[in-house]
């Protein structure tokens, strides 16, 4: 039986998941907030996914966090071995997911931080969003929502970190990686040498792939997709309607607008 959501005030939703999670959500959100609030779920490809992924006792790392929906799911997975470090500089989407952790007992496992992931450390401006939650990014111009207009966004200054510069201070060996970055992918791993340029480092990396965002980016994603394979990585593909991995290719990673794409390097 559905159980009914909550508006609790100030701009806030509670509401069950149907994988049984509490969580807040932003009430002005017309992007993720009214799947979940309406159907307890959203994407259920990459929940799917990642269930399959990650396994007890395994360290995440995720960017791009939002309101923290799989940010709680990798939680449940790894479990009181493992550890999942999510960030999120959109300061409102990060205080939510801070309170969904503490809300589902999972603030000892995971860590929210505010700090958005790039080539390096640094300030950095981002461009919140309102209407569209799953819309801010950190490259201007960039359009990949239709509905959302440049009216909408805000500009707020965050603070930085490449993935180089966190994991030097971070004594984990990661296992998974989750990138959810609006076009901002390309910047992340040029910043993530010691992930990405080391062939000996163990990962499976899930990302999105959007070569319209990678070249409003001015980046070149058959390039990217070049360096990574030369790098060690096979890539597979998210199948939405199988909810499951499927094989593919550059070229046809390069033909699609838009991929949900899972790169281990075994």
């Amino acid at each position: 039986m559905k159980r009914p959501a909550v508006y609790v005030g100030n701009n806030r939703v509670l509401l069950w998941t149907k994988n049984n999670y509490k969580m807040f959500v932003d009430s002005r959100d017309v992007s993720i907030a009214p799947h979940l609030i309406l159907e307890g779920v959203y994407e259920e490809h990459t929940d799917a996914v990642l269930r399959r992924l990650v396994s007890p006792g395994m360290h995440v790392v995720e960017i791009g966090a939002n309101v923290g929906l799989f940010t709680l799911l990798m939680c449940h997975r790894v479990g009181p071995n493992g550890s999942v470090y999510a960030f999120e500089c959109d300061p409102v989407l990060a205080q939510i997911a801070r309170d969904n952790l503490e809300l589902n007992g999972f603030s000892r496992i995971g860590t929210i931080d505010e700090r958005a992931v790039s080539k390096e450390s640094g300030t950095l401006t981002f461009r919140a969003t309102t209407r569209h939650r799953g819309g801010g990014t950190l490259i201007a111009g960039l359009q990949q929502i239709p509905e959302l207009t440049e009216s909408e966004r805000e500009t707020i200054s965050v603070r930085s970190t490449s993935l180089d510069g966190f994991l030097a201070n971070y004594d984990r060996k990661i296992d998974f990686l989750k990138i959810d970055a609006e076009g901002a992918e390309t910047d992340i791993i040029a910043g993530g040498r010691r992930i990405f340029g080391d062939p000996s480092y163990r990962v499976t990396v899930m990302m999105e792939f959007a070569p319209a965002f990678m070249r409003e980016a001015g980046m070149d994603p058959a390039q990217q997709l070049d360096d990574l394979r030369a790098r060690g990585f096979t890539f597979s593909r998210i199948d939405d309607r199988r909810r499951a991995l499927a094989p593919t290719n550059a070229a046809a990673l390069l033909a699609a607008p838009f991929s949900d794409i899972v790169m281990v390097r075994a």
